[in-house]
């Protein structure tokens, strides 16, 4: 005990003259005043001075991210998991609407799923400095949503929440709002007013409108006929819940504008009508959709050759989000068609950055090469995407590229893996093969017969160049007009002004009438 001669056990002090009390008080105020400050220096560094902001190199490289697929914890909820995805899907259109961001797109987050690769290899093969993570879990009429957001170098956890909410169409989206605004404020992104309004937007408050939308969009996704005629259901589903409901109108448009490559049987009158009804509507709902301004850029351009009103719709979709991958990847394709081919291939190439593990746009950039007569850029860059993911429509690309650059014997052979993987007939194709080398040796023209046309089952968009190939003028310029006519968007009509297959035939008064009709007369 603490005496005023020092101090002295316990024992030895006379209760009487103990003082305790008032040391023990003393002791009491010291504590509590030290308590007091530490309290104090602690607020102040939490709401104060805070966690030391990153280096602007370090800050700059974690404004790129990655959103893997969201998990789906759902026990038994039927289209758990189409929710669960289009939730990863709308949570990625809006980030990607931060220009201070670059978000991968989501065509090569999704090959990640149920990946056993950690978040370092994930972020060196994307190339990104942010990954967040997701998970989904729907019960009955509720829904739980959890997120972490993690430095893809150090595996550091830079921001983390849960939400627990009522399953409803505002409610999902107001999470995704809450969710990208916290992103932003932890990657030290600036959102602009305009961000802040497009990213806070209600597309529909009808939550089955939304999952059917969800769906329609996974269906799209997929690029096979099956598939996306079915996603057209789901768009038509969603549209009449919600007549105002412009994503769905998107939808809609892209699943009419893709049909005819996968489905060469389409009908060229519904996919021109049924698109443009879509596309139109979708703008008119919302001006400021990307996505909308995408497919009515692509609809003027492949069914009404309105070049400067393509252009502007891709634009105007490029300014509200420079990564859009449709945007990049439609206006490659009128750049080049229009001999801009440095623009056209920094178009691809962005494409390709914002979607990295995406075979269509390795495609389109091969492509792009090849309208640019970059003969053995074109060839690297398409046998490589064929050793990854061997492809009809890039087998076709390949022997259509060897055709323009006067390459018959490789043209004849890709024609030849071209007809088996796509189930005609292998010796039909043989035999045009023998003819685009026979037409090389000798230089005499070669009429096609309908017979072998019907075998290899051509239609309107391949025969132009197949003609012209083969050196038949008057057949090449009837192939030309025909696909004119029919409006189906065939590229081989498109790329007349750079293709250099139809050099023979371009001083031909009905040629140059052709390019004119089309907007693309100098």
């Amino acid at each position: 005990e603490i005496t005023p001669e020092g101090l002295k056990p316990t024992s030895e002090v006379d209760v009487g003259k103990s003082i305790t009390s008032i040391t023990g008080q003393r002791l009491n105020y010291i504590v509590i005043t030290l308590l007091s400050v530490a309290v104090v220096f602690l607020l102040i560094d939490i709401y104060v001075i805070g966690e030391p902001p990153p280096s602007a190199e370090v800050a700059e490289g974690r404004r790129s991210i990655a959103v893997l697929p969201f998990v789906d914890h759902s026990a038994a909820e039927e289209d758990a998991a189409f929710l669960a995805d289009g939730i990863h899907a709308e949570l990625l259109t809006r980030l990607a609407k931060i220009g201070e961001l670059r978000v991968i797109s989501r065509t090569s987050v999704m090959q990640y799923r149920d990946t056993t690769k950690n978040l370092r290899q994930i972020g060196g093969e994307l190339g990104i400095g942010s990954i967040l993570e997701g998970g989904v879990q729907r019960a009955g009429d509720t829904i739980r949503v959890n997120v972490q957001l993690i430095d893809a170098q150090t595996d550091e956890h830079l921001w983390a929440e849960s939400y627990d909410r009522e399953l409803s169409a505002a409610n999902i989206f107001g999470i995704q709002n809450e969710v990208t605004e916290s992103i932003a404020a932890a990657l030290h992104a600036t959102l602009s007013s305009d961000e802040e309004d497009r990213i806070s937007a209600v597309p529909t408050e009808d939550i089955e409108a939304l999952e059917a939308y969800f769906v329609g969009k996974q269906l799209v996704e997929q690029r096979n006929a099956e598939q996306i005629a079915n996603s057209m259901e789901y768009f038509e589903r969603a549209i009449e819940i919600d007549p105002e409901f412009a994503a769905a109108y998107a939808g809609l448009a892209e699943a009419w504008l893709e049909l005819p490559t996968y489905s060469p049987s389409a009908d060229p009158y519904l996919v021109r009508t049924e698109s443009a009804r879509a596309a139109e509507r979708a703008v008119e709902l919302d001006p400021e959709s990307p996505a909308a301004l995408a497919v009515l850029g692509w609809h003027r351009l492949l069914h009404q050759y309105d070049w400067g009103g393509a252009d502007d719709a891709f634009q105007a979709a490029l300014e509200i989000e420079a990564t859009h991958v449709n945007a990049l990847h439609w206006r490659s394709h009128l750049l080049a068609w229009q001999g801009r081919f440095e623009e056209a291939i920094e178009l691809a190439e962005r494409a390709v950055e914002s979607d990295p593990l995406s075979m269509l746009m390795q495609v389109n950039l091969a492509y792009i090469h090849t309208d640019a007569g970059h003969w053995d850029i074109a060839t690297e860059l398409g046998n490589a995407v064929l050793e990854r993911s061997p492809g009809a429509n890039q087998m076709g690309n390949l022997w259509m590229a060897h055709l323009r650059a006067n390459q018959a014997e490789d043209a004849a052979a890709q024609l030849k893996d071209w007809a088996a993987m796509t189930g005609r007939s292998i010796e039909a194709a043989q035999e045009l093969g023998a003819e685009f080398i026979r037409f090389e040796q000798t230089g005499e023209p070669i009429s096609l017969s309908q017979d072998l046309i019907e075998r290899l089952e051509l239609g309107v968009s391949e025969l132009p160049q197949i003609h012209a190939s083969l050196g038949d003028a008057e057949q090449a310029i009837a192939a030309l007009q025909r696909a004119h006519l029919a409006r189906t968007g065939s590229r081989n009509l498109l790329s007349m002004k750079i293709n250099p297959s139809y050099d023979f035939i371009r001083d031909d008064p009905r040629f140059i009438e052709l390019l004119e009709q089309i907007g693309l007369a100098d």
